[in-house]
């Protein structure tokens, strides 16, 4: 019989008198007045004009219909069918975009290929890079993301050897166009969503078959917000395909398009970046065609309509690493190979959150994997190109940029070289409010990726901290507008007139936020005229943290005074981003304060051998603290003991 019972701590707590709760309630009443102010109403020059949003960066995506603009085996966007030969270019339209667009996102294979050989995609008028894209072998079809400069409406794609039919498909393009309806782009740590292959969070033990559809639930997932995320950007990875098939991504809920994402042989392990919008209910589908397949995916950023993302900039294409150049050797099994972004002259130093990068491995000895993550983090669970020996891959990879201002490669078995291209680089909005938290008296930072941190209810509302940022231009008072989005949509609130660098709180009525649901916010100044940058985004979760599920194992059979009993503790959660999983238990027996051992925790559970050396009734406390070390849940159970 299963004993287990929640142990929760017992803070000490102090009743105020009855005067000075009174005091307390009439002063948070006052200090609400004055600052929870709507937005049509903000303490202005002109009370009641609409106030600005926050002001716009350049670069931000424009999701399309999946559009295809080129296909050499139909006469698509080439005015006869057939394959592109050796040292051959062709141009195609990109079709009718917006004023302002800078680039566009295309998902290019290459099919019917007769010979190693590689393709290069680059803009259309301008002297082709030394750079590529695709790298195949003769009857393999190979697919990758391409972000490519556009200025004058056409693409260039350019076949090295032999002969290829080339396919590109629109998914979507950056503007510069400030009255553009448009996203800006959250990076994230890379972190897996789902893997067939396996029984731990995201895993199904269940490969895709034929004609077969797995849903992917994202929103409120894998540092994805609740709320407000428009599209997300996967690395989606095919393994152990028993056929030739091909697997599409797109948004739940809507109907399955004619393009596809990904394409394979039997035996094969093909990755290729994604960047697709998220259905309604905020997940996505992948498709299989014909045989079955194990899936990987992996979270590497978002898209979202509010202001606090980043924008893209094209760089390049440009190559700015070549382990087989003179001076460099391949990377070997285990070890890490680090580029600092800071040494490419095309990127701006300091400014960087995030950047486009075509990284191609070539010459493996083994089969391996390349992981791609920021220099400043620990290595991820999540990779990037799979390859197997002698066989050259490459992939597009969006990866964060941490204030290491180093991106990091590394390989895990054998050696192989590694060819590095950026194509753009993304930036966080300059001159917002900084210095963000949350709550009165006990300010909780906001340092943490969605879906954020817990944040207990207050008495009457929930305050919202930001230093005011300078407002070039500005002709009156400035206040910071505060932006709060979650599942029932977006609320605005403005604070009080004050002065640049002031620290400035904002009050939310509790009945405007919901227990247990995710939020997200940013800050912005303005005088109800002019409007600075967005600050970065904050995320949070209102409410108690329900902590973990606990379960602690009964003993198999009689415990005796000086006998081993084993026992196994178990922690889940509905969170299935790694930092939220329990990490260890802490555990003792006969009273709460000895709890002096330590155990990790596989996949949310730990076994222990236990010899307790006093008969009788005893207590075991069993405590479980995550990988981030923000959530501590605690158990006891109770079993008898019998001298022996």
């Amino acid at each position: 019989m299963d004993r287990s019972t929640p142990y929760p701590p017992r803070p000490r707590v102090w009743a105020p008198p009855r005067t000075l709760l009174r005091l307390a309630v009439a002063a948070t009443a006052l200090a609400l007045a004055a600052v929870t102010v709507p937005a049509s109403a903000a303490p202005a020059v002109s009370p009641g004009d609409p106030v600005p949003p926050a002001a716009v960066q350049p670069g931000r995506f424009v999701q399309t219909d999946l559009t295809r603009l080129l296909d050499t085996r139909a006469a698509i966007g080439v005015p006869a069918e057939g394959p592109l030969g050796g040292d051959s270019t062709l141009r195609f339209p990109v079709g009718q975009l917006a004023p302002g667009a800078t680039a566009v996102v295309l998902n290019v294979t290459a099919t019917d290929t007769t010979e190693d050989s590689f393709v290069t995609v680059h803009p259309d008028g301008r002297p082709r890079p030394g750079t590529s894209n695709l790298n195949f072998t003769p009857g393999q079809t190979v697919a990758n993301l391409v972000t490519v400069p556009v200025s004058n409406g056409y693409v260039d794609v350019y076949n090295h050897v032999g002969s290829a039919s080339l396919i590109a498909d629109l998914f979507g393009y950056y503007t510069d166009d400030p009255a553009a309806t448009a996203s800006t782009f959250q990076p994230v740590t890379p972190s897996r969503a789902l893997d067939t292959r396996t029984t731990g969070p995201g895993g199904t033990a269940q490969p895709v078959g034929t004609d077969a559809t797995v849903n992917l639930a994202l929103a409120g997932r894998n540092r994805v917000p609740a709320a407000g995320a428009t599209a997300v950007v996967l690395n989606v990875t095919a393994t152990d395909t028993e056929d030739s098939s091909y697997l599409t991504v797109y948004p739940h809920g809507t109907a399955r398009p004619v393009t596809s994402n990904l394409n394979f042989t039997a035996g094969r392990t093909v990755p290729n970046l994604v960047t697709v919008p998220l259905g309604a209910d905020g997940s996505v589908d992948l498709y299989n065609h014909v045989g079955s397949a194990d899936l990987v995916v992996d979270v590497f950023g978002f898209y979202t309509g509010a202001p606090s993302g980043s924008g893209f900039t094209s760089a390049g294409p440009a190559r700015v690493l070549d382990t087989r150049d003179p001076g460099h050797h391949p990377v070997g099994p285990g070890e890490i190979l680090s580029w600092s972004v800071g040494d490419e002259p095309a990127l701006p130093a300091g400014k960087v959150s995030a950047v486009v990068l075509n990284v191609t491995a070539t010459g493996p000895t083994a089969t391996s994997h390349l992981d791609v993550y920021p220099g400043g983090s620990p290595r991820p669970s999540s990779s990037n190109l799979n390859y197997t020996a002698g066989q050259t891959v490459a992939n597009t990879v969006i990866v964060p940029v941490d204030g290491s201002g180093n991106v990091n490669f590394y390989n895990h078995s054998g050696s192989v070289d590694v060819v590095v291209d950026v194509f753009g680089y993304f930036t966080a909005p300059q001159g917002g409010p900084t210095g963000l938290s949350m709550d009165y008296d006990n300010p909780v930072a906001c340092d943490l990726p969605g879906p954020g941190r817990w944040l207990r209810p207050g008495l009457y509302s929930t305050g919202f901290n930001a230093v005011q940022g300078a407002l070039p231009g500005a002709t009156g008072p400035v206040w910071t507008q505060l932006v709060v989005t979650g599942p029932a949509g977006t609320r605005t609130y403005a604070g009080k007139p004050a002065d640049p660098g002031t620290k400035s709180t904002i009050g939310v009525p509790l009945p405007d936020l919901q227990q247990g649901t995710a939020y997200s916010w940013y800050a912005y100044t303005t005088d109800g005229v002019h409007a600075s940058a967005a600050s970065r985004p904050c995320y949070f979760r209102y409410g108690n943290d329900p902590g973990f599920r606990m379960k602690i194992s009964d003993p198999s059979g009689p415990v005796y005074t000086g006998q081993t009993t084993r026992i196994t503790f178990t922690a889940t959660t509905d969170d299935i981003e790694p930092g939220l999983q329990a990490a260890s238990f802490r555990y003792g027996l006969g009273d709460v304060y000895n709890m002096n051992s330590t155990v990790t925790a596989t996949d949310g559970t730990a076994t222990v051998d236990l010899r307790p050396s006093s008969w009788g009734s005893q207590v075991l406390y069993v405590e479980a603290t995550s990988a981030d070390g923000m959530r501590v849940s605690r158990a006891s159970t109770s079993f008898y003991v019998i001298w022996r």
